[in-house]
């Protein structure tokens, strides 16, 4: 048999990296049919909280064949405190989203790196590499630019709501990165089943029209779901700050998709700090996934 023909192994980050690129693709729809489904916040919660737990249910189920409330319990208190801070993220997005612009609630949950890496060093005393730094470094520049001029807008409790959404994004990461020995994908259930009450403790009446179930139906059953299996996953293989440094291409995919469908035009500023950012990051998953790279030769 030929030889010739050799083989490229990723390693663990490596493939956190690569599964963090497939998750942000997935998830960057999700602001669009936000504001397609023009729902108030705690019914669009109740429903963004409703679905995930049969479609994550379902999967996991078929993985763990029948063994799913065992997994649960096994999660112990790590996978209660992430499903707490599941149902704060999606508690704190909808909230951001729904009182301030979609660039403006991405610009904010882009700090989510920062938090991250200082967490990650704190906590885990894991240290950045000197690229993560660098392109960290290089999309807040971006990040600036694209919120120059936006800054003490009448949406300031929609961007603490962003903001806030970023440092609980970070904490989740850290502690799936710390307790990365535990599946805390299930942990996804029962933050969504807390998203839910939430929502329905608030809001008994949850009237959606057809098409706003269509819309609310595919952030449930496909969009949170995978970015978030995906979200839970990475930071497993990959440095938690990093998983979160690929998410930051949400913060111009996102608002890309709002202007393409229903002409929400980005302002200059918005295109040059997205291009920014969006090299920043290219380059970064190009140059990890180059390094971390193991060439292998084929059996036989």
């Amino acid at each position: 048999m030929n030889n010739n023909h050799r083989l490229l192994k990723l390693s663990d980050r490596g493939k956190g990296i690569l599964m963090s690129i497939g998750g942000v693709f997935v998830l960057s729809p999700d602001s669009l049919l936000i504001r397609l489904a023009g729902l108030d916040d705690y019914t669009l919660l109740f429903y963004r909280g409703l679905f995930p737990i049969f479609s994550i249910s379902l999967v996991l189920g078929i993985y763990y064949r029948g063994k799913l409330v065992e997994v649960l319990l096994g999660m112990g208190a790590a996978g209660i405190l992430n499903g707490i801070l599941f149902a704060g993220i999606n508690i704190s997005f909808i909230s951001a989203i729904q009182r301030t612009s979609v660039a403006n609630t991405l610009l904010f949950l882009s700090s989510a790196p920062i938090f991250a890496a200082i967490l990650s060093l704190i906590v885990l005393r894991e240290s950045q590499r000197l690229s993560t730094w660098l392109v960290i470094a290089l999309s807040l520049f971006g990040i600036v630019i694209i919120g120059w001029g936006s800054y003490g807008s009448a949406g300031l409790v929609g961007d603490v709501f962003a903001l806030a959404c970023a440092i609980i994004t970070a904490c989740s990461a850290v502690l799936i990165r710390y307790k990365k020995d535990i599946d805390l994908v299930p942990s996804i259930v029962i933050g969504s089943f807390f998203t839910a009450c939430y929502a329905l403790a608030q809001s008994p009446e949850l009237v959606v029209s057809s098409t706003q179930l269509v819309y609310v139906g595919i952030i449930g059953l496909i969009l949170i779901p995978v970015a978030f299996i995906v979200l839970t996953i990475a930071p497993r293989l990959a440095n938690s700050a990093e998983v979160q440094l690929v998410y930051l291409l949400e913060s111009i995919l996102g608002p890309l998709w709002v202007w393409l469908v229903i002409n929400e035009t980005p302002s200059l500023n918005t295109l040059i700090g997205g291009s920014i950012l969006l090299l920043s990051v290219a380059w970064f998953a190009q140059h990890t996934l180059k390094q971390e790279s193991v060439v292998t030769e084929p059996l036989g």
